[in-house]
């Protein structure tokens, strides 16, 4: 009762606290910027806020891992009476290797070791978990579960390395290169380290071989170059230790798709393909999954895992439990050893896996109303002791045969009842998520119809019965699950719709007829969402959809048309079929293509300001030009398979913090000048981040843009300067600028391969900044590469759109109701569960869906930075919705936030 009232406490004082500091901030964020600028900078924080807590919501529906507790580890199986299998074990872990890479053209992909396959162990192809991340196959391989993505890494579970250190002088090793593993096995004193040791973990990370299509001959010479020192660093244990004692095993971290990205769910990214023999494995099984058949005829096995089970496989190898937070069951049959070894290092998984279901359950029993909700039919407490003295009688009577099959139903039960734990508020989660999507929906359009009803309204306010009520329950129904002693963030997730309701009600209007004016919003809401649906899983809609809004747009042109008006549309029907062809862009991913059309990409960045007449000072023409000599001296090294010298990374490193300052110091005065620096700017940093014709992609798509715009001027079709005499005209402009919007995004999406069956990323995005890809800055250089074409179009909305300036909160909006009608596509009809312990794949796609918005808020925000200090003439009505945001300013409730 203690511990109940002292959980309750804790929640009411974090409430408290919470609450109180928003109300401060919002008061003094209001006295020290102003009412304009407070109005602005509260919308981008409402909007930010409620966004991400809809992500976090989305991450625990598709993510449903439990608490990572310290629970005890298991035996030995020295301690149990069985020498281990191995005393070595060996991991060679790639990025970037896909199964098709290595199996196809008579195993070509592994030409040092294909006598091994032959000869001794066991090939395979494991499935990874999405998002396809280096990060998160180490934790699958050496902990056993698929870990949620996370910004800040992650380190309190159980890994083999922990079990190693923690037996008897055992030691762990691990590599970033071969020459440093080579380095330290051939010194005296480390030898004599490693002959003492009775168990021997080594990891040796080969990320140098990604980073290109494997397509691409450079690829292709980099994987000839790893598996020959993979053949020489084998060879070099066996005539150190020469005893037959060490087990290896040679696998992938992930695919690659024909772009050379990762990332995302396709299948040639989540088959990673394993090799595993030495000490105590089979080279032949009965448990086999299917054969390949090599051009001499030669049958092979191919089996098929998951990536988590190798991390219990190996540790049975080397006579270690598995890890105490592993998921996965032991593949059967994959272990040359005797039957009592197989048995006992099924007994370990079993014991294993129904300590982590009775963790769980006890957690769920400490509870202070677990005697009122559902439990776990397949076990409890009493069952679990009973499977573990069942199993410990069985072995100790001899009945081994019994023991197996007991053990073996032990690990399918335990796994049955994590899985119905750890998807314990699964489906409240889902009905939270869909109502809080559903109320900041009706937000959104009850703040749209504002401008229909009425420039002035009364709104009711948060102290109302309504908004009282919804708090109440909110609060209560948060405490109660607190009390449950559920993991903090499915608390937040499960008061998120009450705090967002009781927005919506505060917006309502005293009187009038708001329920059914939102509704007509739908017609501009369900068929881009439907689009984007479609697009998102095949890329023929999105080059149709491309073909007919610009044509749509452009119409005025097809009556008379100019040169330029054919210019343009050459340059559309262009950019749509290869936004088409999904083969188009895998082609010109090869070497003999790739590094002319960079080339060509340069030329242009540097041409196109001289052609458009674009008036640049003299340093600027300099700076441009000479950061991209450099770059091309830096794309010449790395493809001669040389060092990059560090001043060539530090220049470019200097260049783009210089693209982005120089703008915001600029001392032009207008609009359009502050835009065309922008552009040159911009696209020259984007060359700088790109390779092949991704580069050449997004500058075609930026001209087609502005020629666009200049071609609607001249048919005299410029309609957002024509005047809109009417609410409702206003209201479908804004949705025709929020669907312009979206479709560039998306198009510079697929266009640039930032998605080719999930969101991918370039890793030689970093090639000019970074000597691997493998560095922490990654993914700060993918997210500038990804946002560079839209802070482009964003800012040509600015400077060249006095309505787009003008009303860039309501199309933001309208952006918003459009994106979160995807998200709840995905939280409704996708069967989050059905991958466990793995997440479903369409988790990429409704992420996506979700940042779409602050993505494009931040580009926003960017270009906001680029015109400070310029006249933009802002939309007037500002200071009136500032006005009403003075006396609005009251206390919110705990909920609320």
């Amino acid at each position: 009762m203690k511990l109940a009232l002292l959980q309750t406490f804790l929640w009411c004082s974090f409430s408290v606290v919470v609450n109180v500091s928003f109300v401060l901030y919002r008061r003094l964020t209001y006295r020290l910027v102003g009412k304009v600028h407070v109005l602005m900078e509260l919308w981008k924080s409402k909007v930010v806020l409620v966004h991400f807590l809809l992500l976090m919501c989305l991450m625990r529906i598709f993510y449903q891992s439990g608490p990572l507790t310290q629970l005890e580890p298991q035996k030995t199986l020295l301690d149990m009476g069985v020498p281990p299998a191995a005393d070595r074990l060996v991991v060679f872990l790639l990025e970037g290797l896909r199964a098709d890479t290595l199996f196809s053209d008579n195993c070509s992909g592994a030409v040092y070791i294909r006598d091994i396959i032959l000869r001794q162990g066991l090939v395979g192809i494991s499935k990874t978990s999405i998002p396809t991340l280096t990060r998160s196959a180490e934790v699958a391989l050496f902990a056993g579960f698929n870990p949620m993505p996370s910004i800040l890494p992650t380190s309190n579970f159980d890994t083999i390395f922990n079990r190693t250190l923690a037996s008897d002088k055992g030691v762990v090793l691990r590599f970033s290169h071969l020459s440093d593993f080579r380095r330290r096995l051939t010194k005296r004193a480390c030898l004599e380290k490693l002959w003492y040791a009775n168990r021997l973990v080594m990891l040796v990370n080969l990320a140098e071989v990604g980073g290109a299509s494997p397509l691409d001959i450079g690829f292709q010479v980099k994987l000839h170059n790893a598996q020959r020192n993979i053949r020489d660093a084998y060879e070099l244990i066996e005539a150190t230790f020469n005893d037959s004692k060490t087990a290896y095993l040679y696998t992938s971290a992930h695919g690659l798709t024909h772009f050379g990205s990762h990332g995302g769910g396709s299948d040639e990214e989540r088959e990673a393909p394993f090799l595993l023999w030495g000490a105590g494995v089979k080279h032949m099984t009965e448990n086999i999954t299917s054969d390949f058949v090599l051009n001499n005829g030669v049958s092979m096995q191919l089996h098929k895992l998951d990536q988590i089970q190798l991390a219990p496989l190996m540790s049975a190898l080397i006579g270690l439990p598995p890890p105490v937070n592993n998921l996965a069951n032991l593949p059967q049959g994959y272990m040359k050893v005797s039957r009592e070894y197989a048995r006992k290092s099924v007994h370990l998984n079993a014991l294993q896996l129904l300590n982590q279901a009775k963790a769980i359950i006890r957690l769920h029993e400490r509870g202070v109303f677990h005697k009122w909700l559902p439990k776990g039919e397949d076990l409890d407490l009493q069952q679990i002791a009973y499977y573990q003295n069942q199993m410990d009688h069985l072995l100790h009577m001899g009945w081994r045969s019994k023991a197996l099959e007991t053990s073996t139903l032990a690990i399918k039960v335990a796994q049955k009842s994590l899985k119905f734990y750890h998807g314990y508020y699964h489906i409240p989660l889902v009905v939270t998520t869909v109502l809080a999507l559903l109320g900041w929906q009706f937000y959104l359009l009850v703040k749209l119809s504002q401008n229909v009803m009425a420039p002035h309204y009364m709104r009711r306010g948060y102290l109302t019965w309504c908004t009282i009520f919804l708090a109440s329950l909110g609060l209560l129904l948060g405490e109660m699950v607190f009390l449950q002693w559920a993991p903090f963030m499915t608390v937040i997730c499960l008061v998120v719709p009450f705090g967002v309701w009781c927005m919506t009600c505060s917006a309502l209007p005293q009187n009038g007829g708001w329920i059914f004016e939102p509704l007509k919003h739908l017609r501009w809401i369900v068929a881009p969402a439907a689009l984007i649906i479609a697009s998102i899983y095949c890329n023929c809609p999105l080059s149709l959809a491309y073909i007919l809004c610009v044509g749509f747009y452009n119409r005025r042109g097809w009556v008379h048309p100019s040169p330029k008006f054919l210019a343009w549309l050459a340059l559309v029907v262009l950019l749509g079929g290869f936004l088409w062809s999904q083969r188009g862009m895998q082609i010109l991913m090869t070497t003999n293509y790739r590094v002319v059309l960079q080339a060509i990409s340069m030329l242009v960045v540097i041409v196109r300001p001289c052609v458009l007449n674009e008036n640049h000072k003299w340093k600027v023409w300099i700076i441009n030009g000479g950061i991209l000599i450099v770059a091309a001296i830096g794309i010449f090294l790395k493809e001669m398979g040389k060092p990059v010298p560090i001043y060539l990374f530090a220049a470019n490193w200097a260049y783009l913090i210089y693209a982005f300052a120089s703008v915001i110091c600029s001392s032009r005065t207008t609009p359009q000048s502050r835009l065309e620096l922008i552009r040159f700017n911009l696209l020259t940093l984007h060359v700088l981040l790109s390779d092949s014709y991704v580069s050449l992609f997004a500058q075609g798509l930026i001209i087609e843009y502005q020629m666009g715009l200049e071609v609607h001027e001249e048919s005299k079709e410029a309609d957002e300067n024509v005047k809109i005499r009417t609410s409702s005209m206003q209201l479908q402009m804004c949705y025709r600028f929020a669907v312009s919007i979206l479709l560039y995004f998306y198009a510079f999406l697929f266009g640039t391969g930032h998605w080719v069956g999930g969101f991918t990323y370039l890793a030689n995005s970093a090639r000019l900044f970074l000597p691997d890809s493998s560095s922490g800055l990654m993914p700060l250089l993918v997210l500038i590469h990804l946002l560079i074409p839209t802070i482009v179009i964003m800012a040509s909305v600015v400077a060249l759109s006095s309505f787009g300036r003008q009303h860039i909160r309501t199309i933001f909006s309208s952006l918003m109701l459009i994106c979160n009608a995807v998200v709840l596509f995905f939280v409704v009809f996708v069967p989050h569960n059905a991958y466990w312990p793995m997440a479903h794949p369409s988790v990429v796609q409704a992420l996506l869906a979700q940042l779409t918005v602050i993505l494009i808020l931040a580009c926003e925000s960017i270009v906001t930075l680029f015109f400070r200090g310029l006249n933009m003439n802002k939309c007037s009505n500002w200071r009136q919705e500032a006005d009403e945001f003075e006396s609005s300013c009251t206390p919110m409730t705990s909920t609320t936030v």
